[in-house]
C-alpha cells in the first residue's frame, strides 16, 4: 500500500529537497525560518539604535549632576587660559578641543577629570554671554579591532533637548563626543555650539 510509507504518491524525489538540504515537503518551515531571520535582524537594528540613546541618556544624567554640583574651586581663582584647558582635555581623553578665545566674553573656570560610566571624561566649566556652561568631552571607545567606535549619530549635526530645566546639546566630531549642559535656554545653547564648536 502506498500510504503506509508516509510518502505522497504525487510527489517526486526532486520536489522533496530544497536549498540547504531542508525538506520542502513542508513549505511552512521555510516561511517560519525566513520570518525568524527577519525578526532577528529587526531586533539587532533596534538594539544598536537603542545603544546610542542609552549613551546620550547617561551623558545627560552625568552632565546635569556635574553641572548642579557645588563648584569646589576657589571663587577668586584666576580664569584658566583656553590653551591650558585644551591641553588637559587632550591629555585625559585624547580628544581635540578648540575653546572660544574672545576675551571679556568667555572665561574658563576649571577643567576636571571625571568618570562617565566606565569612561574618563574631561569636564570643562566656562562662562560666556552671562551664562555658565559645562562641556563634557569623551573619546569614543575603541572597538575590539582597535578601531574607534563609529559615531552614534553621524547623520545629524547634533542632538539637543531640555530636561529638568537644563538645556543640553550633544555632537560628535573627529572620534570624540561632546556634551554641553547649561541652565540657559536651548536656543542660545544651540547657537553657541554652532558658532564656536562645530
Amino acid at each position: 500500500m502506498n500510504g503506509s510509507t508516509g510518502e505522497r504518491p504525487d510527489r517526486g524525489k526532486s520536489e522533496t529537497t530544497s536549498l540547504f538540504g531542508l525538506v520542502s515537503d513542508r513549505p511552512r518551515l521555510a516561511v517560519v525560518l525566513l520570518f525568524l531571520t527577519m525578526t532577528v535582524a529587526v531586533f539587532a537594528v533596534r538594539i544598536s539604535r537603542d545603544t546610542g540613546h542609552a549613551r546620550v541618556d547617561l551623558l545627560a544624567r552625568e552632565g546635569m549632576r556635574l553641572y548642579g554640583a557645588a563648584n569646589l574651586e576657589k571663587e577668586g581663582a584666576p580664569p584658566l587660559a583656553p590653551a591650558d584647558a585644551e591641553a588637559k582635555v587632550n591629555e585625559w581623553t585624547g580628544a581635540k578641543l578648540l575653546l572660544p578665545r574672545e576675551e571679556g566674553v568667555f572665561s574658563v573656570s576649571s577643567v576636571r577629570r571625571e568618570k562617565v560610566g566606565r569612561q574618563t571624561a574631561a569636564a570643562v566649566r566656562f562662562s560666556g554671554f552671562g551664562n555658565s556652561y559645562l562641556l563634557l568631552v569623551l573619546r569614543n571607545r575603541p572597538r575590539a579591532g582597535g578601531q574607534d567606535e563609529e559615531d552614534l549619530f553621524s547623520g545629524s549635526g547634533f542632538l539637543s533637548g531640555e530636561k529638568e530645566g537644563m538645556s543640553f546639546v550633544y555632537w560628535e566630531k573627529e572620534g570624540a563626543s561632546f556634551f554641553l549642559v547649561t541652565a540657559s535656554d536651548l536656543i542660545s545653547a544651540i547657537d553657541l555650539v554652532r558658532r564656536y564648536f562645530t
